[in-house]
């Protein structure tokens, strides 16, 4: 199956939940395994080429309001609560417009960036009568799959109304496909309808004209959740009579595309599986980062975290490392390109290769920091040319001994114009400029200082 899947359109991810405290969450499928990105449970996702939605599960009796999270490939992009939206199950785009199902208002609703209900389709009786639950756009069309239409709260759970399910053209209710038991997951593929026939455990595909079965596969389990790429399909299918050796586990099941012949069980370690969608691998990068986008932030909450789990409540220190470096450690190797002409107060973004020579690790971390940073000097006199605090470019990541990383310095020219000498080195915070232990650790640029221009008028503000 690994190798089969090979030209898949990117990774397949697993939205789940739990509600018996088995655990949910977002997975990711790689070939036949499927790895845990996190345990928030998950119903409904939407993947739009740009960004992935994610509909975050709340369960009655607070299921009324909706959290969507909508996340980039720098991790998340947006949140959004929806306090008019109930026990919402799936989630589309329309544009820049989110779409979510709300079984409980027997509705489909829309709702701009900011959260406001820009449009409704909900239909008649009480709450969760229908069961709306699952959404699609075949065209410019919007099609819905529903339990039925019945006249009572959850009228639809009792084995008398199997077979009532359907699949609906959203805005006027015309049935499409009918005699359906609880479907969800709605899908044109292939000229044709396929539909996750959740309470028979099967996968259908049916014709839209005639609105006749012509492919039918037994999953085994409760059918919900349908993905696909050019060779197979994929079907989320859930152990709900679970026994103790599957309890807490379900399965992506994969159909052969041209055969339709069952091929391959993926196991997912939560309860319920309930959408499976196909993002880029760097999307799906953006997904484990998820609200770690602010790296001190980050650092900062999980240092903090940790010492408090060993009863530190008020460290002294929030990092473990960062210590001063031996004095024969601050040897480093330089190399970039600078201009030999600029202008006083220009700030320039310069492309540095850093190698440690030491035997230490170079980090960026408190107390005393590794930094890449430059003097200005008189070419004569070797005396600083300004008074203030030359920048300081953080190290990417932790240098390991003998090891060469790539990065961006910040270099502002000094104030004063005519001849001068750039030296760029490494220094560590509060010790000492590495170029002062080692002068083979900085490089130097000869460099001719023009005076500034006078500065233009700041423009006015742009007012939308």
């Amino acid at each position: 199956m690994e190798s089969a899947r090979r030209d898949a359109p990117g990774v397949l991810i697993a939205s789940a939940f739990g509600d018996d405290g088995s655990g949910g969450g977002l997975f990711a499928v790689d070939g036949s395994r499927a790895e845990r990105i996190d345990r928030i449970a998950t119903t409904g996702l939407a993947y739009d080429g740009r960004r992935l939605a994610r509909n975050l599960r709340c369960p009655p009796p607070d299921a009324l309001l909706a959290e969507i999270v909508v996340y980039d490939e720098r991790g998340v992009v947006r949140y959004m609560r929806l306090d008019v939206a109930a026990a919402v199950h799936d989630v589309a785009w329309d544009g820049e417009n989110v779409v979510v199902v709300s079984p409980w208002h027997n509705a489909v609703q829309w709702f701009s960036p900011a959260g406001e209900l820009v449009r409704e389709v909900r239909y008649p009786g009480p709450s969760d009568a229908w069961h709306v639950n699952c959404i699609t756009r075949h065209g410019d069309t919007w099609y819905a799959t529903l339990f039925g239409d019945f006249g009572t709260f959850r009228g639809w759970d009792t084995p008398a109304h199997d077979g009532q399910g359907r699949i609906v053209e959203l805005t006027t209710g015309t049935t499409v496909v009918a005699g359906l038991t609880t479907p969800h997951t709605p899908r044109w593929v292939d000229g044709m309808w396929l539909v996750c026939n959740s309470g028979n455990n099967e996968l259908l595909a049916f014709d839209e004209q005639s609105g006749r079965v012509v492919r039918r596969v037994p999953c085994d389990n409760w059918t919900r959740g349908i993905a696909y790429d050019d060779d197979f399909f994929y079907v989320g299918a859930c152990r709900r009579s679970a026994t103790l050796q599957s309890y807490g586990e379900s399965q992506i099941v994969v159909i052969d595309r041209r055969t339709w012949a069952l091929v391959d069980r993926i196991t997912v370690p939560a309860r319920e599986i309930y959408d499976l969608a196909f993002v880029p691998p760097s999307l799906g990068a953006g997904l484990r980062r998820g609200f770690d986008v602010n790296p001190l932030r980050t650092s900062e909450f999980r240092q903090y975290r940790m010492l408090t789990e060993i009863g530190a409540e008020q460290p002294h220190s929030l990092w473990p490392s960062g210590d001063p470096l031996p004095w024969s450690d601050f040897r480093c190797s330089i190399t970039c390109e600078f201009p030999p002409r600029c202008t006083a107060d220009e700030m320039h973004e310069v492309a540095v290769r850093v190698a440690n020579r030491s035997r230490s690790f170079f980090t960026s971390a408190p107390p005393a920091p590794v930094y890449a940073s430059y003097k200005w000097l008189d070419r004569t006199t070797g005396a600083y040319l300004s008074d203030g605090r030359a920048y300081r470019s953080k190290l990417p990541r932790t240098v390991f001994p003998a090891e060469t990383v790539d990065m961006t310095m910040r270099i502002v020219v000094p104030h004063r114009a005519g001849a001068a000498l750039l030296r760029i080195t490494l220094m560590q915070e509060g010790i000492t400029w590495f170029d002062d232990q080692d002068p083979a650790s900085g490089t130097d640029f000869a460099v001719e200082i023009a005076p500034a221009g006078r500065r233009a008028a700041a423009p006015a503000p742009i007012v939308r």
